[in-house]
C-alpha cells in the first residue's frame, strides 16, 4: 500500500513539475520557478496532496540535491576564474560579503538568535549560475565582457558559498563559534576540496578507464555516479554537507576527457530527481502561516520583505568592483541577484538541521523565488537599454 502511495505521489509530482516548468519557460521564466510553484500547490500551502515529510520522498529529494550539485560541478571550471581576471573574483567577494553581513545584521535586529542569523546570511551569498547563464544566452549578450565577469563571479560564489555552508554546518553540529573552530572547519573544507581535485583526479582516470573497457550497459555513467556518491558520503564522514562532496566530484570529472558524455548521460537521471527536489522544497513552504491578521504572519512578511531588499542591495553592490572601468556595473549587479537552486539548498539544510523553523524557512523561500523571478525581465530591460537585440531560445529538439 505504501509503495502504491509513493508511485502515485511520484506520478503527480513529476507531471505537475513538468507542466508548470513548461508554462514558466513559455513566459520567459526559469523552469525552477514552475517546479517550486508545483510544490507550493501540491504541498502544505494549498492542496496538501504531497507530504514533504515523507521519508522516501525526502530521501529521493536529497538525492536530487546531490545530483544537482554534481551537474553544477560538471559544468564549472575553476580555471575560468583566472581567464576573466581578478575583477570577476572581486565581484564575487563583494557579492558574498555584503549580503551575508547585511542579512546577519537584519536578522539580529529582528530578534532572531545568532545561529539562525548566521545561516540566513549564508543563504544570501549564493548566485544561481544556471539561471543567470540561461538568461544571458537568451537575450544575446553571453559574449559581452559583463556577462563573462558575471559567470566567472557566479562560479566563484558557488565555491565560496559551499565553503561557507561547510563552516556553518560544522557550527550547527556542535562546533563552538570561535575563530579557532571556524578556521578549523574552513580548513577542513579547503583540504577536502583540494584533495578532491588532486587525489580524486588521478583516481577518476583509473575508474573511468576501467569503465571504458567494460561491456556492461551504462558502465561509464555508473562509474561517474559511484564517484559522485562516494565523494558525497566522504564529505559527510568528515563533517561537511554531502552536496560539497558531490560538487567536488563534478569539478574533478569536469577535468576529464569524458566530461561531455558523463554530463549527457547523468542528466537523464538528474532530470527526474532534481525537479523532485524543487517540488518537495516548495511543498515545505507553508503560506497558511502567513496570516497578516496575526503578529506571527506579519513578522514573516516583514522578514521576507527586508531580506528581499538586503538580497538585492547586497548583490547590486558587487557591481562596484568595476565602477571605474568601461564595464556596466548595473548589468553585473543585476546578473548576480538570483539565488535559485543554491539558495534553496542552503535554506533547506537550515530547516533540516533545525536551525530555524518553517516560518523563517517560508520567508527565505519567498526571497529565493522573488529574486529568481525579477532577474530575467530586469536583465532584458538593461540589455535593451545598452543596445542588445533580444533573441529567442532555440528549442531543445531543433
Amino acid at each position: 500500500m505504501e509503495f502504491m502511495h509513493i508511485l502515485l505521489m511520484l506520478t503527480i509530482i513529476l507531471a505537475a513539475a513538468k507542466l508548470l516548468s513548461e508554462l514558466s519557460e513559455r513566459i520567459s521564466q526559469p523552469a525552477v520557478l514552475g517546479e517550486l510553484l508545483a510544490g507550493l500547490i501540491l504541498g502544505d500551502s494549498l492542496l496538501r496532496i504531497v507530504d514533504p515529510h515523507n521519508e522516501i520522498l525526502h530521501t529521493l529529494a536529497e538525492l536530487g540535491a546531490v545530483l544537482l550539485l554534481f551537474e553544477i560541478g560538471l559544468e564549472s571550471d575553476i580555471t575560468e576564474l583566472f581567464r576573466v581576471g581578478w575583477r570577476s573574483l572581486w565581484v564575487a567577494i563583494i557579492g558574498v560579503v555584503t549580503p551575508a553581513v547585511l542579512g546577519f545584521a537584519v536578522s539580529l535586529l529582528l530578534g532572531l538568535p545568532v545561529m539562525p542569523a548566521i545561516f540566513i546570511g549564508a543563504t544570501l551569498t549564493a548566485t544561481s549560475v544556471g539561471i543567470t547563464a540561461r538568461v544571458l544566452k537568451d537575450i544575446g549578450i553571453l559574449r559581452w565582457g559583463e556577462s563573462q565577469i558575471i559567470l566567472g563571479a557566479a562560479v566563484a560564489d558557488d565555491v565560496i558559498g559551499l565553503l561557507i555552508l561547510a563552516v556553518v554546518s560544522g557550527l550547527v553540529q556542535g562546533e563552538s563559534l570561535t575563530v579557532w573552530q571556524v578556521g578549523k572547519v574552513l580548513a577542513l573544507a579547503l583540504v577536502f576540496l583540494l584533495g578532491a581535485l588532486t587525489v580524486g583526479l588521478k583516481a577518476s582516470h583509473i575508474l573511468l578507464r576501467i569503465a571504458e573497457q567494460m561491456r556492461a550497459r551504462a558502465a561509464l555513467v555508473t562509474a561517474a555516479l559511484v564517484f559522485c556518491f562516494l565523494f558525497a558520503a566522504l564529505a559527510q564522514v568528515v563533517g561537511l554537507a554531502p552536496i560539497v562532496g558531490a560538487f567536488s566530484a563534478g569539478l574533478v570529472l569536469a577535468r576529464t576527457e569524458h566530461r561531455i558524455r558523463i554530463t549527457e548521460r547523468a542528466s537523464a537521471i538528474a532530470d527526474m530527481l532534481v525537479p523532485l527536489f524543487f517540488v518537495v522544497m516548495g511543498a515545505q513552504m507553508n503560506l497558511r502561516a502567513i496570516d497578516i491578521t496575526t503578529p506571527a504572519g506579519r513578522s514573516i512578511i516583514g522578514l521576507a520583505a527586508l531580506l528581499i531588499v538586503v538580497a538585492i542591495v547586497g548583490k547590486m553592490a558587487s557591481g562596484l568592483a568595476v565602477w571605474r572601468s568601461r564595464l556596466r556595473p548595473w548589468l553585473i549587479g543585476v546578473g548576480m541577484v538570483p539565488r535559485g537552486e543554491v539558495g534553496l539548498i542552503f535554506a533547506t539544510i537550515g530547516l533540516q538541521q533545525k536551525v530555524f523553523d518553517v516560518t523563517v524557512y517560508t520567508a527565505v523561500l519567498v526571497l529565493v523565488m522573488v529574486t529568481t523571478l525579477i532577474t530575467p525581465p530586469w536583465l532584458r530591460t538593461l540589455a535593451r537599454r545598452y543596445g542588445a537585440r533580444a533573441q529567442h531560445p532555440v528549442p531543445e529538439h531543433a
